[in-house]
């Protein structure tokens, strides 16, 4: 009984190890990176709180705010249907905060579109744990049309 106890024990920091929320946070960002990617409305839509909120501000290249809109998410899925455009948006550095089963990443992103550097910026992502499962509550994002790497 003593050695199944001690046994026990033992497993508990190697599962509690298992545990990485960070990691966690970061295949939903991910997941939603490939949604936007690769047009796909559903995964998208599955990601998201039906009432998150979706804010995406844009720069001309003399860097003065063009237009800043809201979009729902029903919006934003509506625009991933869009047929014939390969987009392809990467993460590069992020900052990941998890305190509980609140999430906060901040993530430099480049965008192309059919091949070519469209803009980058900053991804925000906000992120609440509900029924076990991290879902996006807010995405902001700013979109940076010079001075993107390569």
């Amino acid at each position: 009984m003593i050695r199944s106890i001690f046994a026990a024990a033992l497993l508990l920091p190697a599962s509690a190890a298992l545990a990485d929320p960070q990691a966690d946070v970061l295949a939903v960002v991910d997941s939603a990176l490939k949604a936007v990617s690769t047009n796909d409305a559903t995964l998208f839509e599955t990601l998201m709180l039906p009432n998150a909120i979706i804010v995406a501000q844009s720069y001309n290249a003399d860097s003065d705010v063009l237009v800043t809109r809201s979009l729902t998410v029903v919006e934003m899925a509506e625009r991933l249907r869009t047929p014939g455009r390969k987009i392809d948006e990467r993460r590069t550095t992020s900052q990941v905060l998890v305190q509980r089963d609140l999430a906060h990443v901040w993530t430099d992103y480049t965008l192309d579109l059919d091949g070519k550097r469209l803009h980058c910026g900053v991804d925000s992502f906000g992120l609440v744990k509900q029924d076990g499962t991290w879902r996006i509550s807010s995405l902001t994002w700013t979109a940076e049309p010079k001075g993107c790497p390569k």
